[in-house]
């Protein structure tokens, strides 16, 4: 196959359609021939809640783990080098793709799953996923090399788990710096091309209790469910290369799910905070760093966020 006939463009569309913290997508590629190089956006760190760039890499690992994927859907193999250099502290990823065999049919429903991705905050129904789902999510897990721990209604620590989300927020709360970057990401105006519209946001929480995050910009409440299944990703470790690793885990999570038409939202707000981070990782008992807490549940569709485009070119910026 000639380098000129690779699907380039629809599988960096198709990667960019990766989640992120406020939908900042803080993600940069260089394309060269058959090699599509992958940065972190040091403009799209949020320099407040994330100083150290670990949900910057999560979100760039999202975006690795989507471009591999849509790779396979034109029988092209994704060979990636991940933090090729040591010095580059933004340099994310080598990807060299390759002529490979079909696609399997589990490759195919991923690949197609890219695309009815979405985040959704609203009420989901309030019932646990099916066994078959959670087994197929701990495996997606651990392919990526991260552990999945699932929070069920029945467990003894999920009361904890929601109690260090809301102390979370409230500590947020009383930080200026961490509300301005919330408000310059959030209720977006129409047309911008990143961030979270309003309708988009979700309704506030009605209680304490339930296991969704709140929005600064939420209008109007809601009774939201208690019964869903709360999941938080961890890793051995706690590098660069662990936060680029826990993204990819995370698409891989996300993907399976939605081939089960489960939704997910998130909460990071406990994992910006490094103390609730690490009451997280104690009461749950976990033996590495947690990545991400999201909640998994069943909802009606959701309308997706807006993303950047793709730029056609030798050099394609901000998808």
């Amino acid at each position: 196959m000639d380098v000129d006939d690779l699907p380039v463009e629809r599988i960096l569309s198709a990667a960019a359609r990766a989640p992120s913290v406020y939908n900042t997508q803080p993600w940069q590629v260089e394309v060269a021939g058959s090699t599509v190089t992958l940065r972190a956006d040091a403009a799209k760190q949020l320099r407040r809640s994330d100083p150290d760039g670990r949900e910057m890499l999560i979100s760039c690992g999202a975006f690795l783990f989507n471009a591999r994927t849509a790779a396979r859907r034109y029988s092209l193999t994704a060979t990636v080098t991940t933090l090729p250099d040591p010095d580059d502290g933004f340099l994310v990823a080598a990807i060299e793709l390759e002529p490979g065999p079909l696609p399997n049919t589990d490759e195919l429903e991923l690949a197609v799953a890219i695309e009815r991705r979405a985040t959704s905050r609203v009420p989901f129904d309030d019932q646990p996923l099916v066994a078959d789902l959670l087994l197929s999510i701990d495996q997606a897990a651990r392919d990526e090399g991260a552990e999945l721990r699932l929070v069920q209604p029945s467990d003894p620590v999920r009361e904890e788990v929601i109690a260090l989300v809301r102390r979370a927020e409230a500590i947020a709360a009383e930080d200026p710096a961490v509300g301005a970057e919330e408000a310059a990401w959030t209720a977006t105006e129409p047309g911008r091309d990143d961030g979270i519209p309003r309708d988009l946001l979700g309704p506030g929480a009605s209680d304490d209790q339930a296991p969704v995050r709140r929005f600064r910009a939420s209008t109007g409440n809601a009774q939201f469910e208690h019964r869903t299944t709360l999941a938080v990703l961890s890793t051995a470790g706690d590098t660069r290369a662990d936060w680029v690793a826990a993204g990819q885990a995370l698409q891989h999570v996300l993907l399976v799910a939605t081939t089960y038409f489960v939704h997910a939202s998130f909460a990071t707000t406990v994992l910006e905070n490094p103390t609730t981070r690490r009451d997280l990782g104690r009461v749950l008992s976990l033996g590495g760093a947690p990545q991400m807490l999201m909640r998994l549940g069943y909802s009606s569709a959701q309308r997706h966020s807006p993303r950047r485009p793709v730029h056609s070119g030798n050099e394609q910026d901000g998808t």
